[in-house]
């Protein structure tokens, strides 16, 4: 006995210094030194029993940290009844080991058998609670206890129970465990991701950063845990669409996870989704080289999905920048790679590829292949349906068949709200409808839709960003009906309730904001037209004033390319401007200027920059005289 006394301090030792198969090699030598002489359990003197009950549980702790899952299930086997034996089937001891090999049984996937251990247990905690004991085991034991609960609902789906698993969790770490920051921050960081996915977002939020907040006072900044709540909370706030704060969220990641040892997450799948809001924000450069970085290392991972799914968001990316080249070799070697499968990603290829062709001028071949998705009857294609609708809606409208783009606005609708209700693309659809009816100038038409869209938009729950910035777009729209009515006034009123919105939901200098300050003096210019020149002065005076501000704002953002048709828009204003106030130099000046920038083709701002043109010409003429 006391020669194991000695070799189970030093396994003890071993096991400190992570050295357990050293360590469990002397402790299965305690085992055959306590069997000597003795023929049975049932014999065994009680000191030598009290020994090989800390052997067996020191060797199955060994076996569990080295990964040896059997051998440690065949320890806990022979431990437990020795326990039970000792102490009693209530014991703490017993209990905290019934835990320990639950947890072992959920990683040898035997999810029955260790739903049956944590049933009884906590059948006998309800049971404690209830009497108004003290826990039958310690709090870290019943913590492992809820985590594994919480693993076996997970794995079996039940994603409803395990978040109320960690509800408990984190109640129950309240009243025991207040000064536990890490194991706290662990259980809220859970629980906000399954609420993240069951699309409980707002809910997930708080929880996420609060699990952030602590991690960044507990750890480093290249910590591990760090980064993935990090990623969790960007994630987060990307899809609840405030942008502003996953942008620098993504961006603070970026700089760190590659610096992170053993990182929960994937970086390409980082790179990626940073690439996503990037190019949702308009930030294409940014946008190509994340997904750039994310193609270059899902190469070495062997996950051909993920690759695809960078392949297409790269050739979206290169489209936008102007790289037509690229992006079409990029979609054709996705529809080469989807052609056989046909799956959901080779639809969105073929969607995207039409609708770089619209860009270059190749409408008819665009068409072709829109209507070959809407004819195929693969659900495959069901995702992607609705936006070909609209596309082929948008078409159908600029080559002034109305009726018909009314017809595939119809059908887009039907796909939205049938198929999957997506708030987003409904209101995108009857802004375009409203749009349509008002080519016809159906305007009671047009309000009506817009107005029922605000409807949709103003239910309870649509408090947020999101929703706010569709509802903003929704009064342009309205701005536009009306300035086309001819009610100036509603029209500016309209526009400035949507200018209101992105001042204070994207900030004054964000470029859709910058753009709204322009449409709004747009709106004060076209009032003032119809003024004598002294009512009119203030009018334009107040115009120019923010149209130069628009201007100096977007010259600042250091994005000449990004943001040419904002800065050809605002000089072309601004070129007005100077032609009613008299000043054929200033004009002059602002054309050059305008004039290096490719504008598109029938567009309302080379309509513009044409009557720009001849106004100059006709107070040059005036001025000459």
């Amino acid at each position: 006995v006391p020669a194991c006394h000695q070799l189970i301090s030093i396994a003890y030792n071993l096991g400190k210094v992570d050295e357990y198969d050293k360590s469990s090699v002397i402790l299965s030598d305690v085992c055959r030194k306590l069997f000597k002489g003795v023929t049975s359990l049932d014999y065994m003197p009680s000191d030598r029993l009290h020994l090989l009950v800390k052997a067996y549980h020191m060797r199955a702790i060994c076996f569990t940290k080295m990964a040896k899952w059997k051998p440690a299930l065949d320890q806990y086997d022979e431990l437990i009844p020795l326990v039970a034996k000792e102490s009693g089937r209530g014991s703490l001891d017993y209990m905290s080991l019934t835990i320990r090999k639950a947890a072992l049984l959920v990683t040898l996937k035997n999810y029955a058998a260790a739903t049956e251990l944590l049933r009884n247990y906590f059948q006998m905690a309800d049971i404690n609670d209830g009497a108004g004991n003290e826990l039958i085991v310690g709090p870290d034991d019943h913590s492992l206890a809820l985590d594994t609960s919480a693993a076996i609902d997970l794995k079996l789906g039940k994603v409803d129970d395990a978040i109320t698993t960690f509800e408990k969790k984190l109640a129950f770490l309240e009243e025991h465990l207040p000064q536990d920051k890490e194991m706290k921050s662990d259980a809220m960081h859970k629980l906000g991701c399954l609420l993240s996915y069951k699309k409980n977002h707002e809910e997930a939020l708080p929880l996420l950063q609060s699990a952030l907040d602590t991690r960044k006072f507990l750890f480093d900044g290249r910590n591990k845990f760090l980064i993935e709540s990090s990623w969790a909370v960007a994630a987060t706030n990307q899809t609840l669409g405030d942008t502003d704060k996953a942008l620098a969220d993504y961006e603070i990641l970026l700089e760190k996870i590659d610096l992170v040892e053993d990182s929960p997450i994937n970086s390409v799948v980082v790179h990626n989704s940073a690439g996503k809001l990037f190019f949702e924000d308009g930030k294409i450069e940014a946008a190509v080289s994340s997904f750039t970085k994310a193609l270059e290392g899902v190469e070495s991972q062997g996950d051909d999905a993920l690759k695809k799914n960078i392949m297409l968001n790269l050739a979206n990316a290169l489209a936008a920048k102007g790289e037509i080249d690229g992006a079409f070799d990029l979609y054709e070697d996705l529809e080469r790679m989807g052609k056989r499968k046909r799956t959901q990603l080779y639809y969105f290829t073929l969607y995207n590829k039409s609708l770089l062709l619209i860009k270059v001028g190749e409408k008819e071949q665009a068409k072709d292949i829109l209507n070959d998705i809407i004819e195929t009857r693969s659900s495959k294609a069901d995702d992607t349906k609705g936006n070909v609708y609209i596309t082929l809606g948008i078409l159908s409208v600029e080559e002034k068949k109305i009726e018909s783009g009314l017809n595939y606005y119809e059908d887009a609708l039907a796909m939205f709200v049938d198929e999957r209700y997506d708030i987003s693309s409904i209101t995108q659809t009857k802004k375009l409808m409203a749009m349509a009816y008002l080519e016809t100038k159906k305007y009671d038409v047009a309000i009506t839709i817009l107005e029922d869209a605000l409807t949709e938009l103003s239910q309870p729950g649509m408090e947020r960003k999101f929703y706010q910035l569709m509802k903003a777009e929704v009064w342009n729209c309205m701005s536009k009906v009306y300035q086309r009515r001819g009610d100036h006034s509603s029209a500016k009123n309209f526009a400035k309730l949507a200018l209101q919105t992105y001042k204070s939901e994207l900030g004054e200098r964000h470029p859709i904001t910058l753009r709204n300050v322009s449409n709004v003096s747009v709106l004060l210019l076209e009032e003032a037209e119809g003024l004598t020149k002294s009512e009119a002065k203030s009018i334009i005076d107040a115009a120019k004033f923010e149209m130069e501000g628009a201007l100096g704002a977007f010259l600042s953002l250091n994005d000449s390319w990004a943001y040419r048709f904002d800065v050809a828009s605002l000089k072309t204003n601004l070129g007005l401007v100077a032609v009613w106030q008299g000043k054929p130099k200033k004009a002059r000046k602002l054309l050059k200027q305008i004039e290096g920038i490719e504008v598109l083709a029938d567009s309302v701002l080379e309509k513009r920059i044409a009557t720009l043109k001849v106004l100059l010409e006709k107070l040059e003429k005036e001025k000459e005289k």
